[in-house]
């Protein structure tokens, strides 16, 4: 890697790939970024490849960070009603998950993005403070961060 980076960033680098060419494409970033001693940040949507393969995550909604924290801690606790709704649509052999979580409403545009919370038109949570309030990161008992006033006001 000629100018010897300090990161890796791979945008959305195993879409529309079969599972097979998915996991040699991850073996490959992986072992490059062990053998050059580089950080890998991955963007994607495929949250199977984010459990398998990240050790922190960064769950974004319309530009804003919503939750963070080891990866673990996040697929086996969220916090965040839009990543409870990411993850419950992830397909599982053993499923001892609630019910599939089916987001209502509309996904706001970004060049006009509502005040408050920008998930608060979707969330079964929402009340007048969301709506008016911007949430900001608060850390929770396991460890992440969330930016949920239904959480914070322990409403979730």
């Amino acid at each position: 890697m000629l100018l010897d980076p300090e990161i890796i960033i791979a945008d959305e680098p195993t879409t529309a790939l079969d599972v097979t060419i998915q996991a040699e494409i991850m073996d490959l970033l992986l072992n490059l970024c062990e053998q050059e001693n580089v950080a890998l940040m991955l963007i994607t949507h495929d949250l199977g490849v984010v459990s398998q393969v990240t050790q922190r995550m960064l769950v974004m909604y319309s530009g804003r960070i919503i939750e963070q924290g080891p990866t673990r801690e996040i697929i086996n606790d969220a916090q965040h009603p839009y990543t409870q709704g990411l993850l419950s649509a992830i397909p599982k052999l053993e499923d001892d998950r609630p019910n599939h979580i089916r987001l209502k409403g509309e996904v706001p545009t970004p060049v006009n993005l509502p005040s408050g919370c920008v998930f608060h038109g979707r969330c079964p949570y929402a009340n007048e403070r969301c709506r008016q309030e911007v949430p900001q990161l608060i850390t929770t008992d396991g460890g992440t961060q969330v930016a949920c006033h239904a959480v914070e006001e322990g409403r979730l």
